[in-house]
């Protein structure tokens, strides 16, 4: 890209920043990185499951803003997962689309999976079943290819996602198996972003498979990971799952 007298790709400059430990906003416009800002705002606020503080930053954020492609894939997709939290259904697969169809960048990067294991979601809510099987079986295809463009939240993220679905979706195997590749993830970088959840997943599945062991051992971990990240049990049913393995 040097050679070529360019810039990479805002998904692309943002994923070389994280994984390079360098904040964006010293390399990019401060307008730009206020966008980028609150971006990681509402990840965080939809990973903490504070779904009103996501929605109240969702609603600050103007579309004519959005000065890329890449920005409107993320501002869609992420107005698609609060719209979920809302029971918006039919309004959360419509954004999920326009990410997929209307704002596809030329780089393959990790929203295409997120939004594809998004939209699998909103038809699981919809008890659509058939369906959301065969989006969350694209959304692992996607995760396979090794060219997709994520930061290590954004794996871990895409990871949890798929777990949760398969988990939901009554194939606990599959569930454990996406689980522990995020958790793999997360312990080679040295992270303990949604790892509490990762290993619930992988509790709650083996509770399903009747390996009651196995599940307390992981939602134990679940629960000291969850106090670690934040000073309390964020999922509640982890204590309950726990009191039905006694």
């Amino acid at each position: 890209m040097e050679k070529q007298d360019r810039l990479p790709k805002m998904d692309i400059l943002t994923a070389i920043c994280e994984r390079l430990n360098i904040q964006p906003d010293r390399i990019i416009e401060k307008e730009v990185s206020g966008i980028n800002d609150t971006f990681n705002q509402i990840i965080d606020a939809l990973t903490d499951q504070e779904f009103d503080k996501a929605k109240k930053l969702v609603d600050k954020i103007r579309v004519k803003d959005l000065n890329s492609d890449f920005d409107k894939q993320r501002y869609y997709y992420l107005l698609g997962m609060v719209q979920i939290k809302d029971g918006n259904i039919d309004d959360a697969i419509f954004n999920f689309e326009l990410v997929l169809t209307q704002f596809a960048t030329t780089s393959a990067n990790i929203y295409l999976a997120m939004t594809t294991a998004g939209m699998a979601l909103a038809y699981l809510q919809r008890n659509d079943r058939e369906r959301a099987v065969r989006l969350t079986n694209r959304s692992v295809k996607l995760i396979d290819n090794k060219k997709l463009i994520g930061s290590l939240h954004q794996w871990a993220s895409i990871n949890c996602q798929i777990a949760e679905l398969y988990w939901r979706l009554g194939e606990p195997e599959k569930a454990i198996e996406c689980a522990e590749r995020g958790i793999k993830l997360c312990r080679e970088r040295e992270s303990l972003f949604l790892l509490d959840q990762l290993y619930m997943y992988v509790g709650r599945a083996y509770i399903e498979l009747g390996d009651k062991e196995k599940a307390k051992e992981n939602l134990e971990i679940a629960k000291s990971l969850s106090i670690a990240r934040h000073g309390d049990i964020m999922e509640k049913s982890i204590v309950k799952d726990l009191k039905k393995l006694q």
